[in-house]
């Protein structure tokens, strides 16, 4: 592979995940700097995330001050913004936010997968979790009536909502009531990351109840190696994978940002070309890169 093509890689691309300071957790970049290097390597648009704030108001100064690229905001889900908090997620899509994700580092998956895997590194990260997480799905099995009027206000407003950091079975129960509530746009986070490990069958029936799969570069770094071994899926398997689903139901993104990884466009550009490696052709890349991101964001 040539320099340019290497170079190319980018252009025109949108990156849906990037992680930006300021966060309670380190941060390689703030948000200026994050988008002033994307647009600079030929981005689009990137969408800044925040595990405990908002960024729809960040996102307004960032394209006052970085012209040339698209900046979205988000809200997730978690402790700090009231968990399912339809006040909060109403706001925020007044605001302008562009994705709602489902509790991650809050999630009750990801806290019980936390308090099993102490070697995770967690707490040297300054990562906290609550005692049993937060969880849209309730006891006897369906969606929790505050969770179906946040879904409600996603759809209203057309924006994307991700699934965030729940387990599969979460996932199966709420991506389908999501749609029935009218949300048109739902994506399946990061099906490979370590606390999720959603299997391939998983993953092309939750894409057939119409959910698009995200794939990200954070899960193949080796400071994210698994505590358990048995639920790493490599690159080879997430490529698998999106030969199973249909390169036209997935995203590809970063989720990068924290300060041991690549900068969120270099490590984007290396995942890219990870699956390029592997033969995935330049329709397969553009759809997942370029065409369905943009779908997503409405641009």
């Amino acid at each position: 592979m040539s320099l340019e093509r290497w170079e190319a890689a980018l252009r025109g691309a949108i990156d849906m995940h990037v992680h930006t300071a300021g966060d309670v957790f380190p941060r390689l970049l703030d948000d200026i700097e994050a988008a002033t290097m994307a647009r600079d390597k030929g981005l689009t648009a990137v969408v800044l995330k925040g595990h405990v704030t908002g960024t729809a108001d960040r996102a307004v100064v960032v394209r006052a001050h970085v012209p040339g690229i698209e900046v979205f905001g988000s809200l997730v889900l978690n402790g700090p913004v009231g968990g399912l908090n339809p006040e909060a997620v109403d706001t925020a899509l007044r605001m302008g936010a562009k994705v709602i994700w489902g509790p991650t580092m809050w999630a009750r998956n990801h806290a019980r997968y936390a308090r099993a895997n102490h070697s995770r590194g967690y707490t040297e990260l300054g990562m906290t979790f609550p005692e049993d997480g937060i969880t849209l799905v309730d006891d006897r099995g369906g969606v929790k009536p505050e969770a179906e009027e946040i879904l409600r206000l996603i759809g209203k407003a057309g924006a994307v909502f991700c699934t965030g950091h729940m387990s599969v079975e979460e996932a199966l129960v709420v991506v389908p009531r999501a749609k029935a509530l009218g949300v048109e746009k739902v994506v399946v986070s990061h099906p490979e990351y370590e606390p999720m490990g959603y299997s391939i069958a998983n993953q092309v029936r939750l894409a057939d109840m119409g959910a698009l799969m995200e794939h990200t570069m954070s899960c193949h770094l080796p400071f994210w190696f698994p505590a358990q071994r048995e639920r790493y899926q490599t690159i080879w398997d997430v490529y698998d994978a999106i030969k199973a689903v249909g390169a036209e139901r997935c995203v590809l993104s970063s989720d990068l940002g924290q300060i041991h990884s690549p900068p969120p466009t270099e490590g984007f550009r290396e995942f890219i070309q990870m699956f390029v490696s592997l033969g995935a052709g330049a329709r397969e890349i553009d759809l997942m890169t370029r065409t369905n991101p943009a779908k997503l964001l409405g641009m």
